[in-house]
């Protein structure tokens, strides 16, 4: 989809408009992590983490959906899409997974999931430890960051940041954070995505993901890009679900990873670079559950938690359900994400297992996402913590193969 010219220009106009009036409003981070108002001595520092890197100094080849040809787009036309609502993916650097060849060939390995729940007691002591205190712990020197654009500074420094604090749970763990790892999954791009790994007996590996970067629609390297919601809360759901595990000294048969992901508002960039690389490597990926916004819904509705229909696995999506229902005071229901949608996309695309979790039935909900509204004051901790659940439930139950090898 292209925008006239002339439409483009007004909306840059408008953006560089909004842009301005933000000045007023930068934070920098001190060394301890905290967010201080800035100051005319910070904007030199300020301006150089909001230019954007090199990644669109050429064009990029973006498809729009499943069935029509990618096309060399500059980034002018990449942001119209934004604009114009337009879901794509950018396959620049991840064109094998997108080769229908390659799509449809089956591995030689065959992931199984368990037909029966089998860890009710281990979730069920894990689920006792939840508490709501570390998502706003995070989540507020988290939204601080102007915002968490993939291809600039901030983008890099919100990800060393976000390592940093998964990285001091690992550590403050006793036994069961003795063979954890935690480390930076670099890209092309400054920001890079994170990966921890409770290593298991077992070669398969279990994934549980969220994306940590926020952008603005406007002006993506410089709007302010709160990002609480998107991906924020699902970063916090994760995070939470790591820590209580750690507490619990889980210790899978299976590896089960956490991963972080960079450039989900690229169009899956850092997702698509994970799972090229996996498969590549002829990894065995049990299966992906993903969280990619947890904390809105609209109170006059139904609280529920939405289970993505589209580029996910029925067998993925029935597990789900079981878990849900089993460890969680909500219930699901289905409704479809569209092409591009979140980073599940990634790894159906590359073959494997993959299920993605949402706040609702109504992909277009929250319509603060993508813009400075998108604050931790709009989010329902109690709602997040059903997510919460849910990844610890995944973990235990898929993260044990019940025999199944």
């Amino acid at each position: 989809m292209r925008i006239a010219l002339l439409a483009l220009a007004a909306l840059a106009a408008v953006a560089t408009t909004v842009a301005a009036r933000e000045v007023g409003h930068q934070h920098h981070f001190g060394a301890s992590g905290h967010p201080h108002p800035s100051r005319p001595a910070d904007d030199l520092r300020l301006s150089h983490d909001m230019q954007p890197g090199s990644l669109y100094v050429s064009a990029r080849l973006i498809k729009v959906s499943e069935h029509t040809k990618a096309r060399w787009l500059p980034l002018d036309d990449i942001l119209a899409l934004r604009r114009a609502g337009v879901k794509f993916i950018d396959i620049t650097d991840a064109q094998e997974l997108h080769e229908s060849s390659v799509a449809a060939s089956s591995s030689e390995y065959v992931s199984r999931l368990p037909q029966v729940l089998g860890r009710g007691k281990e979730v069920n002591d894990a689920i006792g430890l939840l508490s709501t205190e570390l998502y706003g712990n995070v989540l507020r020197p988290f939204t601080a960051f102007h915002n968490r654009y993939y291809d600039s500074e901030n983008g890099r420094k919100s990800s060393e940041w976000l390592q940093g604090q998964i990285q001091q749970l690992v550590t403050g763990a006793s036994k069961a954070g003795a063979n954890v790892t935690v480390e930076a999954f670099k890209h092309r791009f400054p920001q890079s995505s994170i990966i921890l790994r409770f290593p298991g007996a077992s070669d398969e590996i279990v994934v549980v993901s969220a994306h940590q970067d926020s952008v603005n629609m406007w002006i993506p390297w410089y709007g302010r890009a709160n990002g609480a919601d998107d991906d924020g809360s699902g970063t916090v759901t994760v995070l939470e679900s790591l820590r209580v595990l750690l507490a619990s000294d889980f210790q899978p048969e299976r590896t089960v990873e956490f991963h972080w992901y960079a450039g989900e508002e690229g169009g899956l960039l850092g997702s698509q670079d994970v799972a090229q690389a996996y498969k590549r490597d002829g990894r065995k990926v049990v299966g992906n559950l993903h969280f990619d916004m947890t904390g809105f819904w609209r109170q006059s509705g139904e609280e529920l938690i939405g289970l993505v229909a589209d580029n996910t696995d029925d067998e993925s999506r029935a597990l789900v359900k079981k878990l849900v229902g089993a460890y969680t005071r909500l219930k699901t229901r289905e409704f479809k994400c569209g092409y591009g949608c979140s980073d599940h996309a990634s790894w159906n695309k590359a073959g494997f297992r993959s299920a993605m979790a949402f706040e609702s039935d109504e992909l277009e909900g929250n319509t603060y996402i993508h813009s400075p509204k998108d604050t931790v004051e709009t989010l329902d901790f109690n709602h997040m913590l059903e997510f919460s659940k849910l990844a610890v439930a995944y973990a235990y139950e898929v993260g044990y193969d019940h025999g199944l090898n």
